[in-house]
C-alpha cells in the first residue's frame, strides 16, 4: 500500500487573498497556509517586513516567504529568517545606500557583509543564521524577486559559518523506562495518548512527521516484520522504519480506537484532532493534532504517572524532540554504524548524525549490495523487501540486529530498542534468522545436539531429551531451508553476495 502523500493545506490562499496581504508589511501567522500544522506558536507569530529598508529587498522577501510557506515552511521559521534579513538590510543601508535594485548588489558587497558578520561579537548560531538566511534568499529568489541579480553575487556553502553544536542530550534509562512502562501508560486517558507516547519513545520520528502519519502507516513487509511508513515532513520524502511487536500492537489498538470515534472513513490520519464536541480545541478528523497538543500530552503524562529522574524530581524537562536525541545516543551506545543511524533518523547528511558520535561506516549503497534471503527457525524463507522505503528499512533493521547481539549462527531480528528477554534460546525464537554463510556452523551444532540427545536418552533424562529434540528438529529445518537457498542461488549467477563478506570488508 502506498504512503499517503504529504498533506499540504498550503494551496489555499490567505483569507483576504495574496494581493491584500501583499499591501501590508505585517503578516499574521494564522493568515498563512500551513500555520495550523505547527500549533499555536506559528498561528500567533507576526512576520515583520517593515525592517527591510530597501523596497526591492522587501519585495523579494515577500516573494520568498510566500514560496516557502507554500512548500510548508512554518511562519515561525520564516519570522526568524526575516529578522536576519532585516540585519542585512540595515547594514546595506549604512554601507551602500546607493544600491537601489538587485542589479547593483555586487559580490564585493556580499564579501564585506560576510566579513562584518564573522568578525562581530554575535553568537556562532546567530552568525550562521545571518549568513544562512541571506544565502537562501539569493539562491531561491534569483529568478523571481531578485531578477537581474549578477551571477557572481552569491554565497557559497563554505562561506556559511558552522554553529557550535552541543552534544545532543538523551534521556537517562531510569526515566525512559518509566515512559514505556505498561502500568504508567495505562494511566493515560485514551489509546491516542498512549500511541503518541509510544511513537515518540520507540521511533525517534520528528513530531512534524508524526502529525502527518496516515491511518495506513503500519505495514507488514514480505519478511513478516512490521514497519512504520511515514513522510519526512522536513525533507518532503517518504521513509520507513522497522518497529517492534509492542508498538505494532499499540498501532492496531489505535486503529480500533479510530474506528470507535470516526468509523472507517471519518479520518485518514493516524493521530487526528478530536471531534469538537469531545475536546474544546478539537477540530475533527480532517485535521491532525498540533505540536502543542503533543507537548501537552508529554507534560501531562509526566505529572499523571509521576515520572521522576534519579534525583527524585519530576522529569518536567522532557520534551517530544528529546526522544529523538535519546534514540540517536542509544543506537550509538549499541555500536550501530553511523550510516545506519542516519537512515533510522532519516537525516539528510551523515554530518548531522555525527552529532551523536564521531565514527564512520561504509555507505548505505555498499551495504545494500550485501542483501540476500534468510531463513527462520522453521526453515521458512524470509524474503527481504526488494525496493522502495521498506527495502532500506529492512536493511536498517538487519544492521541494527547485527550490532545489537552477536550470535554464532545467525542474526537476531528484534528491532531498535527492544531487548531480548530470552538470551541463548534462539532456536526457539521466531526472531532468529540465518543465512547460508552459517551452514557449517549449523551442521556441527546438529551433530553435537544429536550426540547430547543420545546421551540423555541413555541416562533417561526425559526433560533434557525433549529440549534437545526440539533443537534437533529446528536445526534440521534450518539446514533444509539453507540448502534450498543455496540450490537456487547456484542457478542465479547474479545472486547477491554474502553479508558476512561485506561486513569483513567494512571493518
Amino acid at each position: 500500500m502506498k504512503v499517503r502523500p504529504l498533506r499540504l493545506i498550503a494551496t489555499d490562499p490567505p483569507p483576504g487573498g495574496w494581493e491584500e496581504l501583499w499591501s501590508r508589511d505585517q503578516w499574521r501567522g494564522r493568515e498563512l497556509p500551513h500555520a495550523d500544522l505547527s500549533g499555536r506558536r506559528s498561528q500567533q507569530v507576526i512576520l515583520h517586513f517593515e525592517g527591510l529598508v530597501q523596497p526591492w529587498l522587501k519585495e523579494a522577501a515577500k516573494r520568498w516567504v510566500r514560496a516557502r510557506v507554500l512548500s510548508s515552511t512554518t511562519p515561525s521559521t520564516m519570522s526568524h529568517y526575516l529578522d536576519h534579513l532585516a540585519a542585512f538590510s540595515r547594514w546595506l543601508a549604512q554601507r551602500a545606500p546607493e544600491v537601489r535594485t538587485p542589479v547593483e548588489l555586487t559580490r564585493e558587497l556580499i564579501e564585506d557583509y560576510l566579513l562584518a558578520v564573522r568578525t562581530s561579537e554575535l553568537a556562532a548560531g546567530t552568525k550562521w543564521g545571518r549568513i544562512g538566511a541571506l544565502r537562501s534568499l539569493l539562491a531561491e529568489q534569483r529568478e523571481d524577486g531578485l531578477a537581474g541579480l549578477p551571477r557572481s553575487t552569491n554565497i557559497y556553502m563554505g562561506e556559511t559559518p558552522r554553529p557550535d553544536y552541543r552534544l545532543p542530550k538523551g534521556i537517562e534509562a531510569f526515566v525512559f523506562d518509566q515512559f514505556i512502562d505498561p502500568e504508567n501508560l495505562a494511566r493515560l486517558p485514551n489509546e491516542q495518548h498512549r500511541t503518541v507516547i509510544m511513537l515518540l519513545a520507540l521511533t525517534g520520528v520528528r513530531v512534524s512527521s508524526l502529525l502527518e502519519l496516515g491511518r495506513d502507516a503500519l505495514q507488514i513487509g514480505s519478511d513478516k516484520h512490521p514497519y512504520l511508513l511515514y513522510v519526512n515532513a522536513k525533507h518532503k520524502r517518504e521513509a520507513a522504519l522497522p518497529i517492534g511487536p509492542v508498538l505494532c500492537e499499540q498501532l492496531r489498538r489505535q486503529e480500533e480506537y479510530l474506528q470507535s470515534i470516526y468509523g472507517k472513513d471519518g479520518t485518514a490520519l493516524m493521530l487526528p484532532s478530536p471531534p469538537p464536541g469531545k475536546c474544546p480545541s478539537g477540530r475533527g478528523g480532517a485535521h491532525p493534532i498540533t505540536e502543542g497538543m503533543v507537548r501537552q500530552i508529554v507534560k501531562g503524562y509526566v505529572r499523571k504517572a509521576e515520572i521522576r529522574d534519579s534525583k527524585g524530581a519530576l522529569a518536567r524537562w522532557v520534551h517530544p524532540h528529546l526522544f529523538r536525541h535519546h534514540l540517536g545516543t542509544h543506537l550509538v551506545n549499541e555500536k550501530v554504524p553511523l550510516r545506519v543511524i542516519q537512515k533510522v533518523l532519516d537525516h539528510d547528511s551523515v554530518e548531522m548524525t555525527a552529532h551523536y558520535a564521531h565514527v564512520h561506516d561504509t555507505t548505505v549503497q555498499e551495504a545494500l549490495t550485501g542483501w540476500h534471503e534468510r531463513v527462520n527457525v522453521r526453515g521458512e524463507r524470509i524474503a527481504l523487501p526488494a525496493e522502495g522505503p521498506l527495502a532500506q528499512a529492512a536493511w536498517m533493521k538487519d544492521r541494527i540486529a547485527q550490532a545489537k547481539q552477536a550470535l554464532p549462527n545467525g542474526f537476531c531480528g528484534l528491532p531498535l530498542q527492544q531487548t531480548c528477554p530470552h538470551p541463548n534460546a534462539c532456536l526457539s525464537c521466531d526472531h532468529f534468522l540465518t543465512d547460508p554463510s552459517f551452514r557449517e556452523v549449523h551442521k556441527r551444532q546438529l551433530d553435537h545436539t544429536r550426540r547430547m540427545r543420545e546421551d540423555a536418552e541413555r541416562g533417561s533424562r526425559l526433560r533434557l531429551v525433549e529440549v534437545l529434540q526440539h533443537d534437533e528438529q529446528a536445526l534440521a529445518r534450518i539446514l533444509t531451508g539453507l540448502e534450498q537457498l543455496e540450490a537456487e542461488a547456484a542457478e542465479r549467477p547474479e545472486a547477491i553476495g554474502d553479508v558476512r563478506d561485506l561486513a569483513e570488508g567494512e571493518s
